[in-house]
């Protein structure tokens, strides 16, 4: 007999190959917020309107409240009636505005966000940390920041969103995010 390799999940099934002699195997090739909203229902998105955004007005805020999980961000989708600029700011202070109520993107689940969420109108009480992005769009443009997981927002941490330069008009934010168990080691 061969070489036999098991399955790695100790149910003591060997691996199998193909007609070909090709080991058989299969790879998680969805992005990390699939598996995290399927198998665990800690996944959401938060939105925000801002239906008369000023130049320099923090229209979207979110701080990580949970005690035993990081706050993974996915991505940032914006939108905006006018050509506009988006920064994407570390803040500390505490938010003053309109709170918003994330939703988890695991129908099934019961579990909320452990995050506070401000939007819906410019907020207020923030102090710059660093920026972490700057991106533009067009007018009746939309765009997004896409940090693939790597924006990571420890217990504590919080982030917001300026309408940089733009004339006043409609802003809207939607925030895709996940949480992990904090797991590292430093």
């Amino acid at each position: 007999m061969g070489l036999v390799l098991d399955d790695g999940k100790g149910r003591g099934y060997s691996s199998s190959v193909s007609e070909s002699l090709r080991l058989n195997v299969s790879s998680k090739s969805n992005p990390r917020i699939f598996y995290i909203s399927r198998d665990d229902g800690l996944a959401f998105v938060a939105n925000s309107t801002d239906t008369s955004a000023d130049a320099g007005d923090y229209i979207f805020y979110i701080k990580n409240t949970s005690t035993t999980r990081d706050l993974y961000v996915e991505r940032f989708e914006y939108h905006s009636a006018n050509a506009a600029l988006w920064k994407l700011w570390e803040v500390t202070g505490t938010a003053s505005g309109t709170s918003v109520t994330a939703s988890n993107l695991n129908l099934g689940s019961g579990i909320s966000a452990e995050a506070t969420c401000v939007g819906n109108g410019a907020i207020s009480g923030l102090t710059t940390v660093k920026q972490l992005g700057t991106h533009r769009n067009g007018a009746n443009g939309e765009g997004d920041m896409y940090y693939g997981d790597a924006l990571i927002l420890t217990p504590g941490k919080a982030i917001a969103v300026e309408y940089d330069t733009g004339t006043t008009g409609a802003a809207e934010i939607d925030i895709f995010f996940h949480y992990e168990k904090i797991s590292r080691s430093n």
